[in-house]
């Protein structure tokens, strides 16, 4: 198994956060190896060069079937991905906002599902998509996919506002307490932030502090399996367990403990597969 994760180059770090390449091939197909993948604050784009993926989508509560590539962008509910023999992904995880100013994605219309990438952003996904499964070096992989977004870049003709510096920093750990104060990092009214947040992020600023909230517990529980939930819920800023619980049922559908223990399933059969 290969799992990777590189900086983007530095012209595209105020718009791309990371890049992750995951690779996986078993004799036959893993049918018990189900990922849960729990919403996140990043939108995506993914490229799939091998074999397909489905997903179960528990907001539409139906199996979809996901095309070569796909854009992901403000999700509210868990998916599951049951992989192939040979499930090979590329992801481009943006910052917030990034995603609609490098690639002028419309965001909020992609609220919690995902589009093929080549009805938003065209044939040349089609290109990228043929050469990515022609290519066996997974650093090529990588560089065929860089090569697009920085001619993306270099395209762009819309500036830089306040808004887009404080953006990232809500993923970062810098959250201003209250809306006013953010808007007013962004030089803007508390109705213009709102409106200019909508836009870049696909929905508003409070559903999308909990997004985050609820990611931090989540990983943070990863990371430390020693603390308690309580522990893990007053310190990414839950009022107490109860109020984690909430998030959790809201936004994977069951309950904290039972969301780690389908990521620790999902572990360890590929590792038994492996």
């Amino acid at each position: 198994m290969v799992v990777h994760f590189q900086p983007p180059a530095p012209p595209l770090r105020p718009f791309v956060q990371h890049y992750m390449l995951v690779h996986t091939r078993y004799a036959v197909a893993p049918e018990r190896a189900v990922k849960p993948m729990p919403p996140a604050p990043q939108h995506c784009l993914y490229f799939y060069p091998r074999d397909e993926v489905w997903t179960y989508h528990y907001g539409q509560g139906r199996d979809i079937r996901s095309p070569r590539s796909i854009i992901v962008g403000p999700q509210v509910s868990r998916v599951d991905l049951r992989f192939s023999p040979d499930h090979l992904v590329l992801c481009v995880a943006f910052w917030p906002g990034g995603l609609h100013r490098l690639l002028g994605v419309p965001v909020q219309e992609l609220f919690d599902f995902a589009a093929e990438s080549r009805a938003l952003l065209g044939p040349e996904i089609d290109e990228l998509d043929a050469r990515l499964s022609e290519t066996i070096e997974y650093a090529a992989m990588l560089d065929v996919v860089e090569a697009y977004l920085l001619r993306r870049l270099r395209a762009l003709r819309h500036p830089a506002r306040p808004i887009d510096a404080l953006l990232p920093q809500l993923v970062a750990g810098a959250l201003l307490p209250t809306v006013d104060q953010q808007a007013a990092a962004a030089c803007l009214s508390p109705r213009q932030f709102e409106r200019n947040f909508r836009e870049r992020v696909g929905m508003s600023p409070k559903l999308y502090a909990r997004i985050v909230r609820f990611d931090r517990a989540f990983r943070l529980k990863e990371r430390r399996p020693g603390l308690d939930w309580l522990d893990v819920a007053t310190r990414v800023g839950y009022f107490d367990y109860r109020h984690l619980v909430r998030d959790f049922k809201a936004f994977a559908h069951v309950t904290p403990p039972l969301l780690l223990a389908a990521e620790e399933a999902h572990t360890q059969v590929l590792a038994k597969l492996g």
